[in-house]
C-alpha cells in the first residue's frame, strides 16, 4: 500500500500531492494505533495472569519453606539424638569409669596392672571415635577436681596432659559437677573454639559434658565432647536447600548469627557476627511464623536444643538460658514480574510475538494458562520431594498403636523388609518382625514406651521377607494427647555398617601391616580355596617361595630402617610382576610365599625368573647418607614346587619350596630352583 501511494505521488498534481500526503499521515497514526492498542488490549488482558502467576509462586515458596523448614528442624533433632546417645553411652563403660578411678583407690584393690590396661583401652576407644565420627573435635576426661585426665583430639595421638591443666571454673565442668546420671549440659554453639590441625583455623564447637559415676554411684568425674558445629549444621544446610533461591537463617537468643559464611541475599554475614537490627526486630514474637527482610520473606520457627524430641537416652538437658531458643528459619525472595520473566524466557519471547501480531492474543492466552499449570504442578512437586525426605530418609521411621500394630511406616524400612505399605500397615505386628532370639529386648523396650518414661530403646534383629538378618537399633518414644497414649514414634537405625567395620578389623588380622600384603594365615585361607579350585578344573597350581639373600646383614649394617624400606620396595616389585589372581604373602621376615593358580612347572619358573630379575635390577632408594649413589642392591633366592592334586593344604608344598630355597642358597644366592616332589 505505501507503494501504490509513493507512485501516485510522483504522477500527480499538487493538490493531489497534499491529499495524498494526509492519507500517508492518516495511515501512519493508523499504524501506531494498530501498534498502540492491541499492547493495551494485551497487557490489559494479561495483568490478572500475571497476577495468578505470582500468587501461585508465591503460595508454592511459601509450601516450599515450610516443608523445607520441618526436614531442617528434623536433621537438627536427628544429629543432636545420635550425639546425645553416643556421648551417654560413652559415659557409661566400665573403662571409663575404671580410668577416672583415683589411683589410691585403684591400689587399695590390688589392680595397678589392669588399671594401667584399662586406661590404654580408654585411649584408644577415644582415638577410634574420633576416626570414625567425625562430627567430634576432641574428647577430654576431667576429674571431680577439675584436672584433665585425658585428652584425645581430631589429627593428634592420644595423650595424658599435665596435672596443670584445670577445668574447675569453665562452664561445663561447673554444669556437670551438678548434674544427675544421664543429665547433659550443652554449652551454646561456639563458646568452646578448637583449632584445627594446622593450627591455624578455628572450628566453632558445642560442648556436650555429662557426668561420670561409678557403679557404686559414686560421682567420678566429667566426660567432655566437642561437636564441630559447622559438621552438625552442614545438614541442617542441606535440607534447607532443596530450592537454589532458599537461604537458610539460624541465629540464638543474643542475635548471633549461627551458620557459616553467607554472601547470598539478603545477609552478608559470618558465623557469630550479629545480625542486623532491623530484622531482629522484624522476627515475631511467637515460636512460628513468617517475617518480612528486605525483598525477602522467611518462614521461621524457634528451636530448643534442651527440649528436643529425639534425645535418645538422656535424661535432663541443661544449657545457658540466655542464648536460647534459637531461631530457624528459610528465607525466599518475594517474586515480581522481573524474577517470574527471568525464570524463562518463553513468557518474554510469547508477549513479543502477541504484540507484534494482534491475532495470536489466543495462543498466549492458552500459553499462559498453561505456564500456569506448570507453575504449579512445579510446586507440588517441590512438595513431593520433601515429604519423600521422610519416606526415603537414611533411617527408618514407623508408628505402632499400644498393642504394637503398625500404623505408619516410612519407605525406608519397608524397603528393609521387603514388604508393601498394604501388607504392613494396620494389619501386621511389628514383633513379628523382629527375630525370635532378639524379641525380649524388643519387649521390653516397648513396655517403657508405654510406661510412664515414654521413652524405650532396643537392639535387635529385624527378618526381612527374603529370610535376612537385619540388625538395627530402635529409639521410640510415645505420642500422647490429653485422653493418653495415642501411638508410639521409633527411629530404627540400620548397624550392618557396624557389622562392616567389625569385618574390616577381622580382614585387617590377615594382613601383614609393614608390606600391606596378606599374612600367613591370608595364604592359608586362600591356599584353601585355589586347591579346591584346581581340584575341580584339574589345573595345576604352584607355589614360589621367596627369601631375601644376606637381609640379616642388611639389617645389621644399615638399620632396621633401612631393612623395612627393603621389605616394601621388594611387595612393590613383587605386585608389579605377578598377574592379578597370584597371591603374594609375606611368611616373616625377610621369607615371602607366591600362590600361583592355573600354573604348570614351566611357567612358574618364568614368572620365578622373571621375579629374580626384577629384584636384581630394581634397588632400593636410601638416599646419599646410606650409600654413595644412594642406592641400596639386593637379591633373592627362590624355591618352586607343584602343589599336588591330593594335597589339602600348603604344608607339604611349603616344606618342598623351602628345599628348592635352600638349594638355591646353596648354589650361590639369586637363583629360583626347582623342587619336584
Amino acid at each position: 500500500m505505501l507503494y501504490t501511494i509513493g507512485t501516485l505521488l510522483l504522477h500527480s498534481t499538487p493538490s493531489q500531492q497534499e491529499a495524498f500526503s494526509v492519507a500517508h499521515r492518516t495511515l501512519q497514526a493508523r499504524l501506531v494505533l494498530a501498534v498502540v492498542i492491541p499492547i493495551i488490549l494485551v497487557t490489559a488482558s494479561l495483568y490478572p495472569i500475571f497476577r495468578s502467576h505470582l500468587a501461585a509462586k508465591l503460595d508454592g515458596a511459601q509450601a516450599s519453606a515450610e516443608a523445607m523448614l520441618e526436614a531442617g528442624h528434623e536433621s537438627l533433632q536427628r544429629g543432636m539424638g545420635e550425639s546425645v546417645s553416643l556421648v551417654l553411652a560413652t559415659a557409661e563403660t566400665p573403662l571409663l569409669q575404671h580410668h577416672l578411678t583415683p589411683p589410691e583407690a585403684a591400689a587399695s584393690h590390688g589392680d595397678l596392672a589392669s588399671a594401667g590396661l584399662a586406661d590404654e583401652r580408654v585411649e584408644a576407644q577415644f582415638d577410634t571415635l574420633l576416626r570414625h565420627y567425625a562430627r567430634y573435635t576432641k574428647v577430654v576426661l576431667i576429674d571431680t577436681q577439675g584436672r584433665e585426665r585425658l585428652r584425645v583430639t581430631r589429627h593428634t595421638s592420644p595423650a595424658r596432659p599435665p596435672l596443670a591443666v584445670d577445668h574447675a571454673e569453665a562452664d561445663y565442668f561447673r554444669e556437670a559437677m551438678k548434674l544427675f546420671p544421664r543429665d547433659l549440659y550443652v554449652s551454646p554453639p561456639g563458646r568452646g573454639r578448637h583449632s584445627g590441625h594446622t593450627g591455624k583455623e578455628v572450628v566453632p564447637v558445642i560442648d556436650i559434658a555429662t557426668p561420670v559415676f561409678g557403679a557404686d554411684g559414686q560421682r567420678l568425674g566429667v566426660l567432655l565432647f566437642s561437636l564441630d558445629w559447622h559438621y552438625l549444621t552442614a545438614g541442617l544446610r542441606h535440607s534447607l536447600s532443596i530450592d537454589t533461591n532458599a537461604q537458610p537463617v539460624m541465629i540464638d537468643a543474643q542475635g548471633n548469627w549461627l551458620l557459616s559464611m553467607t554472601t547470598e541475599p539478603p545477609f552478608d554475614i559470618d558465623y557469630g557476627d550479629p545480625i542486623p537490627t532491623a530484622f531482629r526486630e522484624s522476627l515475631a514474637t511467637a515460636e512460628r511464623g513468617q517475617a518480612e527482610f528486605d525483598d525477602h520473606r522467611i518462614q521461621f520457627r524457634t528451636v530448643d536444643i534442651r527440649h528436643l524430641e529425639h534425645r535418645g537416652l538422656a535424661g535432663m538437658t541443661h544449657s545457658l538460658s540466655d542464648y536460647h531458643p534459637w531461631w530457624l528459619g528459610v528465607a525466599m525472595p518475594k517474586p515480581d514480574l522481573a524474577t517470574l520473566l527471568a525464570d524463562d524466557i518463553a513468557p518474554l519471547m510469547i508477549l513479543t510475538l502477541l504484540y507484534g501480531l494482534s491475532v495470536a492474543f489466543g495462543i498466549f492466552w492458552v500459553l499462559s494458562s498453561h505456564r500456569q499449570l506448570r507453575l504449579k504442578w512445579e510446586a507440588q512437586q517441590r512438595a513431593r520431594e520433601v515429604r519423600d525426605l521422610y519416606e526415603n530418609a537414611p533411617c527408618g521411621y514407623h508408628s505402632l498403636d499400644s498393642s504394637g500394630r503398625v500404623v505408619k511406616m516410612n519407605h525406608t524400612e519397608l524397603e528393609w523388609l521387603g514388604y508393601r505399605a498394604e501388607e504392613v500397615i494396620g494389619k501386621r505386628h511389628y514383633r513379628d518382625f523382629v527375630s525370635p532370639a532378639t524379641r525380649a529386648a524388643f519387649d521390653a523396650g516397648f513396655r517403657n514406651v508405654l510406661g510412664p518414661s515414654r521413652e524405650g530403646m532396643a537392639e535387635c534383629e529385624l527378618i526381612t521377607r527374603s529370610g535376612q538378618a537385619l540388625p538395627v537399633v530402635i529409639q521410640g518414644t510415645a505420642y500422647t494427647n490429653r485422653l493418653g497414649f495415642v501411638h508410639s514414634r521409633a527411629m530404627v537405625f540400620d548397624l550392618t555398617e557396624r557389622k562392616r567395620l567389625e569385618e574390616t578389623l577381622a580382614r585387617q588380622a590377615m594382613t601383614d601391616p609393614l608390606t600391606g600384603l596378606g599374612n600367613r594365615r591370608y595364604l592359608e585361607d586362600q591356599a584353601a580355596k585355589e586347591i579346591a579350585r584346581a581340584q575341580r578344573s584339574g589345573e595345576a597350581l604352584s607355589l614360589i617361595a621367596v627369601d631375601l639373600d644376606r637381609f640379616k646383614r642388611i639389617n645389621d649394617e644399615y638399620g632396621h630402617d633401612v631393612g623395612d624400606l627393603v621389605l616394601q620396595t621388594f611387595a612393590e616389585t613383587a605386585k608389579s610382576r605377578l598377574r592379578e589372581g597370584d597371591v603374594l604373602c609375606r611368611m616373616g621376615g625377610e621369607e615371602f610365599a607366591i600362590l600361583l593358580p592355573s600354573t604348570a612347572k614351566a611357567q612358574a619358573m618364568r614368572v620365578a625368573e622373571r621375579l629374580r630379575q626384577a629384584i636384581e635390577t630394581t634397588p632400593v632408594p636410601v638416599g646419599q647418607d646410606v650409600s654413595e649413589d644412594g642406592l641400596l642392591h639386593y637379591t633373592a633366592s627362590l624355591g618352586v614346587t607343584l602343589v599336588m592334586a591330593q594335597e589339602t593344604n600348603l604344608k607339604s608344598a611349603i616344606k618342598r619350596a623351602d628345599r628348592g630355597l635352600y638349594a638355591a642358597k646353596e648354589k650361590g644366592r639369586n637363583q629360583a630352583w626347582w623342587q619336584a616332589v
